[in-house]
């Protein structure tokens, strides 16, 4: 037992030095002479957990909660591991009985908050960190994540005070962690109309690394808001050059190379998740915008862009194009590959033009929408008003007096704005509801559906995750959409998609108490997640968007290699 002791002593050493492989032998050699060495099994477990060794870390904590059911740090580690695998309803299960046998470990709290939240439980999440604090008040990662939670909760303010609680409690030397949590309070500062604060987090986080590029994306939105148009301009074309042509890895031998182009200064498409990594390999290039005298490639050679098979245009808010439409198209035509979502047709699709685009379609109803300046006249009341190219709700109020407008002017920044009719489309029993489609190839599929008890329905705001009638709901439109919106709104959503007529993109909408469709907005920047969906009615419907993306890539690729051949 004193060897086995010993063994175990020098594999910890070397484990917290970071020599894995010594420390893994000599865990083992421990497991070989005493198979049930519970310190053996839960230290091995760990290491080999922070490698990225999920199944083998996963068979030691299970081979460790046979021996002992009961034992807070294998269920603690094991709910960690749940976490990393994606399932946190499990790992929540996991984390409460850690928590009910060892009641003073504030990292169990802390990790039982990380997945409340990411269930969308954020008032649970928010008890779990308290109780986290109240062990531990200098826990610093509490603090953080404590901040992130409340970010989500729009409580800004709040959210600031917690990241700077967490900077309190971080070593100065973590510079790693630091700049995480200044990152954090850079987002949340932002939101709280603190510009001051959110840039200085910023400049903070470039003062340890000049090129770090979330900090410089975020510094050139608080240099937009501040309306230091140039200077957030010339901030993002730094980042482009940085980031020069940028690839994600792929399979070996992929199916085909994707192209993906965006520009400094632009709102992009989300393609974080559109193209199937295990099919597709894909490279990004943001390019310079048209007054930088090396646009729009920079330091990117045209050899280096020949890899692509096909090129995929993430301009999608017309609004804010960055005016790089033609570097697009002249892009295209020199590098002879197929174009996915056409700046031509995403032009068509800015919000003040899409009540001509969409106009004489039977039972959909769209409401008139025009770009206005602060000085133009405007007229009915209630309208919605929001700043020009914004989304996510950013900006967006439900003007219904005249003193309200003029409040709305006052605190909200921007030369331009978008003023949309507005019509009440609250059903029978109160709620308010806002389907998602995702066009693929002009072909119609559900996305999701959200259910809010006010006018403003975005996904993350409601509280679709915990409220099972309208998970219910959700279901039934994710399975059979047709049925929901009936033989009128389905001919509706098949003409949007038809006459918008791009590769990808979406509508928002709700349905009347009338049966018609009432139309919010459909453009290509509509946000998807394919690659982590919750239920498995979810998990059916967006692997279906994911494969009819799949198919329309391979389509645009065959023609891109009968093209050369």
């Amino acid at each position: 037992m004193h060897e086995l002791n010993k063994q175990l002593e020098t594999a910890f050493g070397h484990h917290m030095a970071g020599r894995a492989a010594q420390a893994e032998a000599l865990y083992r050699m421990v497991l070989e002479a005493e198979p049930s060495h519970v310190q053996a099994l839960s230290m091995l477990g760990m290491m080999l957990m922070d490698r990225q060794r999920i199944k083998e870390a996963q068979a030691l904590f299970d081979r460790l909660l046979v021996i002992d059911p009961e034992n807070p740090h294998a269920l603690h580690n094991l709910g960690r591991l749940m976490q990393v695998r994606g399932n946190d309803q499990k790992a929540v299960v996991l984390l409460r009985r850690a928590g009910k046998i060892k009641s003073d470990l504030a990292p169990i709290y802390n990790d039982l908050a990380v997945s409340l939240h990411r269930l969308g439980q954020f008032d649970e999440a928010l008890f779990a960190l308290d109780r986290a604090l109240a062990i531990d008040p200098g826990f610093a990662m509490a603090y953080d994540n404590r901040g992130v939670v409340l970010y989500d909760c729009q409580r800004f303010f709040e959210a600031c005070d917690a990241h700077l609680k967490a900077l309190e409690y971080t070593p100065c030397d973590v510079m790693q962690k630091r700049i995480s949590i200044l990152l954090n309070l850079a987002f949340a500062a932002y939101e709280a109309g603190e510009l001051a604060v959110s840039g200085r987090a910023c400049n903070a986080i470039l003062g340890e690394d000049e090129n770090h590029a979330d900090a410089l994306e975020q510094l050139a939105r608080v240099l937009y808001r501040q309306r230091r148009d140039e200077d957030a301009l010339a901030m993002l074309n730094r980042l482009a050059r940085i980031q020069g042509l940028e690839r994600k890895a792929g399979p070996e031998k992929p199916e085909a190379t994707i192209l993906v182009l965006g520009g400094a200064g632009a709102s992009h498409v989300s393609t974080r998740s559109l193209f199937d990594p295990a099919l597709f390999a894909r490279m990004t290039l943001i390019m310079l915008s048209p007054d930088q005298v090396d646009a729009p490639l920079g330091n990117v050679s045209w050899e280096a862009l020949a890899d692509a098979d096909l090129i995929f245009n993430a301009l999608g808010e017309v609004e804010n194009n960055g005016g790089q439409f033609e570097a697009v198209k002249m892009l295209a035509v020199r590098l002879a590959r197929p174009l996915l979502n056409s700046p031509d047709l995403v032009a068509r699709t800015g919000r003040d033009q899409v009540s001509g685009l969409f106009a004489g379609i039977p039972g959909l109803k769209v409401p008139q929408a025009r770009l206005m300046t602060r000085l133009d006249p405007w007229s009915v009341l209630p309208i919605l008003i929001r700043p020009t190219g914004t989304h996510g709700g950013k900006d967006l109020s439900l003007i219904r007096t005249e003193l309200e407008f003029f409040e709305y002017m006052d605190k909200t920044p921007g030369d331009r704005f978008l003023f949309t009719e507005f019509f009440d489309f609250k059903d029978v029993k109160g709620h308010y509801k806002k389907y998602r489609f995702i066009f693929v190839d002009r072909k119609p599929y559900p996305y999701h559906l959200a259910i809010a008890e006010d006018w403003m329905v975005h996904y993350w705001r409601t509280d679709m995750k915990s409220v099972e009638w309208k998970q219910r709901e959700e279901e039934s439109f994710l399975t059979n959409w047709t049925r929901v919106f009936g033989p009128l709104g389905v001919a509706a959503v098949a003409q949007v998609a038809e006459r918008m007529n791009l590769d990808y993109g979406g509508m928002d909408c709700s349905i009347l108490p009338d049966g018609q469709v009432l139309f919010f907005e459909a453009n290509a920047c509509m946000l998807v997640h394919l690659d982590d969906a919750e239920s498995a009615c979810k998990r059916q419907a967006v692997s279906r968007i994911r494969d009819a993306i799949t198919r329309m890539v391979r389509t645009a690729a065959d023609r891109s290699s009968n093209h050369e051949g």
